[in-house]
């Protein structure tokens, strides 16, 4: 049996979309967002009839490449997934306060701020917004 890793390598054009949505989640779990969205990507087009479920899965796969991005302290990319997922969900209260956070890491104050009044817009109650957007407005003021 060939490895998952080699069996990646071994895709071909005529690979059935069922083997490309594999191979997509296995590189998702390894945390190889582009290829895997590439692949979900592959598998898509290849059955028209499953646009939605590429767009939940490149929400999800976003999402995640996201939350990596900030936990290597990579806040440049964080905020590239973060914007990427705001365009596909708006209303997205947890997009919008990933979004501030990492601006704040990168020291876009202005971008934070927007950020996080955009947070509190969708989602009212989202106390650590409320904080973050305190000490983000202290800085800016100071």
């Amino acid at each position: 049996m060939l490895s998952p890793l080699f069996s990646l390598q071994q895709i071909e054009p005529n690979t059935p979309a069922s083997q490309l949505w594999q191979a997509a989640k296995l590189c998702l779990k390894l945390g190889r967002i582009n290829q895997s969205l590439t692949l979900a990507y592959s598998a898509a087009q290849k059955d028209p009839n499953q646009p939605q479920l590429y767009r939940n899965y490149y929400i999800e796969a976003v999402k995640l490449g996201a939350e990596f991005a900030e936990e290597i302290g990579d806040y440049q990319r964080a905020s590239y997934y973060w914007e990427q997922l705001i365009q596909q969900v708006p209303q997205d209260g947890e997009a919008w306060y990933g979004l501030g956070i990492a601006k704040a890491n990168l020291g876009d104050y202005g971008g934070a701020e927007r950020a996080l009044l955009r947070t509190l817009e969708v989602v009212p109650s989202h106390q650590k917004a409320r904080m973050q957007l305190s000490k983000i407005q202290q800085i800016m003021k100071g």
